[in-house]
């Protein structure tokens, strides 16, 4: 069996995300570097698009929630209620497709 040949690579990650890597691949008993270049290889591949849709449909349905609260149906000066204010801030979070 032939071994794929492999190029080395430096990445810097912030401590904590270091961490967190590091217990995740722990966890799930594999490499830290396979998971490095899994994550390479979704984001590449556009696969990630799959977690933006899912990530986009949380919030959506976060703002849906808020609209429907009664509670926040407070207008404020400029019109707007509580629920839009905080739906606009909420939509600032929306991913868009790379």
């Amino acid at each position: 069996m032939t071994r794929s040949r492999k190029r080395a690579v430096l990445i810097y990650l912030p401590p904590e995300l270091d961490v967190k890597l590091t217990k995740y691949a722990k966890v799930n008993e594999i490499p830290k570097t396979k998971v490095v270049e899994e994550a390479v290889n979704m984001r590449l591949s556009g696969e990630d698009d799959l977690f933006n849709k899912g990530f986009n449909e949380g919030l959506n349905e976060a703002m849906r929630i808020t609209k429907n609260n009664a509670g926040a149906q407070m207008k404020f000066p400029s019109g707007k209620s509580f629920a839009e204010l905080v739906c606009d801030d909420i939509a600032n979070y929306i991913r868009e497709k790379a």
